[in-house]
């Protein structure tokens, strides 16, 4: 679980510092996760729940920060404010028990936002490399075309000696000048290349470094790096459905394919990194030398007060709109969660583990770390669906006296705090660990982004219909939906969703991206009241009810195809 925890924090603070211009950071990112999860396991209803970063607070985080650029104000004071109005509405919806309102958020909504941050995570590491290759072209040639090696030796101040060797044939002609006042060395290699010399003419030099003369290009370094890392961790994922190794293998390669890519990347790149004499070639992440902020203006202080620079009035209260929004998405992740978890217990007949739900008990914690990450500098942190499941999973006890060929009988589940605190102080832990966190490319965190994106759709009943389109219907499984509703209707529903979907990108990738956590919230009325009048009862029951598909002691599904939640 701490592996199962560590790599997303990792990526996820290599992201954001990309994201906010090192505003935050893997120091603040772990430190958000080890903090907030140890207090969370320490006090929560349900210790079961794993408090991580996800996309959606990703999001969030970025969408802030650009409001704030570009309406010029501090985005530390605006990014306190949202996060003190954020616990304000949690205590306001915990005071009049407002938790029975997550029966109005359905899937319909759930598939649709998971949608949007699945299209996110496959743009944002594409994007990424563009930015790389503009930055880094790659070119038929570099250095072939400059000589390796070049000397100005004086000999007096009279008469100059000029010498020059390449090792690459080249058509120029190159061209050497002198005179009483300027001795200097023309189309030799470009000046920054040479050493300074100790002499009282500075426009001469004694030698160049031709170290950099054969280096690999930047650009498509990282491009290899992120597919590869990528392509690992899918490789792994599917691994658990192959016939190699017994069954326990295949499932810890499977779980931890994420992480083995990852040390997989960093080991590629830190061996091109010495092949090229010790050269850096590709963005590392960055980790301030000392437990202090990434942002170098807050110096070492970590506190944050709402008034520490002054801001319009109007902001204070106009920070309280995006904290609505992110008063809704904390509340959706949390309790879905939640129930995800209490309805995976329901499995096991003991009166061990079933116990009350705590609802309230634990939006309202989350609520309460929002604001101590907000007056901290820390990023929002909420509930982590998959990790959470996984820790379920864990925790669970199996019969070992089952006939051969028959699957394990699930016998109980440990619900326990000390595994969920336990993990959180290691992580904690790991922020002594920079020297090591400083050698993983960016490039490598792009690429686990991008598995996000990939394995995070299949996982939806939105994509299941799609793939059934194009699907004759001798072959479709056999649930609920495919028998009992039509395929016209199933059409016009996953349009509706598309639909929907298509528009609040729209709206993400433009000017008005303020406005998309209201249209995001408005898609709970639209399916209460508008969907009824295109569907039947019955048919928005199999349509937008609860799966009967998969099972988190089903050996044959991982993780994420169990969660239609945003990861």
């Amino acid at each position: 679980m701490f592996i199962a925890c560590l790599a997303p924090a990792l990526t996820f603070g290599g992201i954001i510092a990309d994201k906010t211009n090192n505003r935050l950071g893997v120091n603040e990112m772990l430190m958000a996760s080890s903090v907030n999860g140890f207090l969370f396991g320490f006090v929560s209803g349900q210790p079961l729940m794993i408090l991580g970063p996800t996309g959606p607070f990703l999001v969030f985080e970025e969408m802030v920060y650009d409001l704030c650029h570009s309406l010029q104000a501090d985005f530390w004071t605006v990014r306190c404010c949202v996060s003190l109005w954020t616990t304000f509405f949690i205590i306001i919806l915990v005071a009049f028990e407002g938790s029975f309102m997550i029966r109005h958020v359905t899937r319909f909504t759930e598939e649709i936002f998971a949608l949007i941050i699945a299209v996110i995570y496959l743009y944002e590491p594409f994007k990424k490399l563009y930015k790389i290759f503009l930055s880094n072209p790659v070119r038929s040639n570099y250095y072939y075309d400059y000589p390796l090696s070049c000397s100005c030796n004086m000999s007096s101040l009279f008469n100059t000696t000029l010498s020059f060797e390449s090792s690459y044939p080249s058509s120029d002609n190159y061209s050497f000048s002198s005179s009483l006042a300027n001795y200097s060395c023309y189309q030799c290699i470009p000046p920054k290349r040479f050493t300074s010399p100790s002499s009282s003419l500075r426009t001469n030099y004694t030698s160049i470094s031709s170290d950099e003369a054969n280096l690999p290009n930047k650009a498509l370094l990282s491009f290899i790096i992120l597919l590869g890392t990528c392509f690992i961790a899918v490789a792994l994922k599917r691994f658990r459905r192959s016939n190699f190794f017994g069954r326990t293998t295949r499932q810890t390669l499977s779980d931890f394919g994420m992480t083995i890519a990852l040390i997989c990347m960093v080991l590629f790149d830190m061996l091109i990194t010495r092949n090229a004499g010790g050269h850096s070639l590709t963005q590392k992440i960055t980790v301030p030398r000392s437990i202090r902020p990434s942002d170098r203006e807050r110096g070492n202080l970590w506190f944050i007060s709402p008034f520490r620079r002054s801001i319009p009035y109007w902001a204070y209260f106009a920070s309280s709109f995006p904290a609505i929004l992110i008063s809704v998405v904390l509340f959706f992740e949390v309790e879905l969660t939640s129930i995800m978890i209490q309805s995976k217990l329901k499995c096991v007949h003991s009166s061990k583990v079933i116990k009350g739900t705590g609802y309230h008990l634990d939006i309202l914690i989350a609520g309460v770390l929002i604001s101590i990450s907000g007056l901290f500098g820390l990023p929002w942190i909420c509930a982590a669906p998959v990790r959470s499941i996984a820790h379920v999973a864990s925790l669970s006890r199996y019969s070992k006296t089952h006939a051969p060929g028959e699957k394990p009988r699930l016998i109980d589940i440990k619900d326990q705090r000390l595994t969920n605190i336990g993990v959180h102080i290691l992580i904690g832990c790991t922020i002594f660990a920079g020297p090591i966190i400083r050698k993983i490319p960016v490039a490598a965190l792009f690429g686990i982004f991008l598995y996000f994106g990939i394995v995070s759709i299949p996982g939806t009943q939105l994509f299941s219909r799609v793939k059934m389109i194009f699907i004759p219907a001798k072959y479709h499984p056999n649930v609920g939906y495919l028998r009992r509703v039509r395929q016209t209707k199933r059409f016009i529903y996953t349009i509706i969703q598309m639909i929907a979907a298509g528009l609040l990108i729209s709206i993400k990738i433009t000017s008005f991206a303020f406005l998309f956590p209201f249209i995001l919230v408005l898609l709970v009325p639209f399916r209460k009241w508008c969907l009824p009048c295109v569907f039947t009862e019955r048919e928005l029951n199999e349509l937008d009810g609860d799966e009967e598909e998969g099972s988190i002691f089903d050996d044959e599904t991982d993780f994420y195809g169990q969660v239609h939640l945003p990861i």
